[in-house]
């Protein structure tokens, strides 16, 4: 009779066991899908950051630059009180007036450096556009830029053996994303 104890201990400690290990991994395996928590990946070699701005981080946006103008001063000159006679000649044709630029759109939409380990941008938010103003990147590092969406950019800053993925959006607000990858 001790002998089916010893039997019927062994198959309880390894059926306990095995439900014990079946239930870890369907907690860590469903969990996530049930409670909307991505699932964390650990990689030794990328370094994430989540960024959200406030106003007081905003980068004024470029004043416009003003041309010089030419300062008007009255003519001293006065008028001789003997005529002259010129002769009678055609005046020149003058040239049709060239139509003015008109004044570009002055973009006044907010803008924030996001700043990564191989160098900064700056990108200019609304809610339904967000676009890469400047790119800053370190010396040694060249900057690529690509658009997934109006709301959506993506800025590589890329080194040796180092790349900063900086992805700036609007998710109800200015946002961005910095990823440090190492070894690539």
């Amino acid at each position: 009779m001790s002998r089916s104890w010893r039997y019927v201990a062994g198959w309880l400690a390894v059926t306990v066991t095995a439900v014990t290990v079946s239930w870890f991994g369907v907690r860590l395996g469903v969990a996530p899908a049930l409670t909307d928590e991505p699932p964390v990946a650990i990689d030794v070699n990328r370094r994430y950051t989540e960024i959200r701005f406030g106003l007081a981080e905003t980068e004024p946006p470029p004043s416009p630059s003003l041309s010089p103008r030419p300062s008007i001063t009255p003519s001293k000159a006065r008028p001789s009180r003997t005529p002259t006679r010129t002769p009678t000649t055609k005046p020149p044709a003058s040239p049709s007036p060239t139509p003015s630029a008109e004044p570009s759109v002055v973009d006044r939409r907010p803008r924030y450096r996001v700043s990564a380990d191989g160098g900064s941008i700056i990108v200019a938010y609304s809610s339904t556009r967000v676009d890469i103003v400047d790119a800053d990147p370190l010396t040694g590092y060249t900057a690529t830029g690509a658009r997934r969406s109006d709301t959506v950019v993506v800025a590589r800053l890329s080194g040796p053996g180092h790349t900063s993925v900086i992805t700036a959006y609007w998710s109800g607000g200015p946002a961005a994303q910095v990823i440090e990858e190492y070894g690539s």
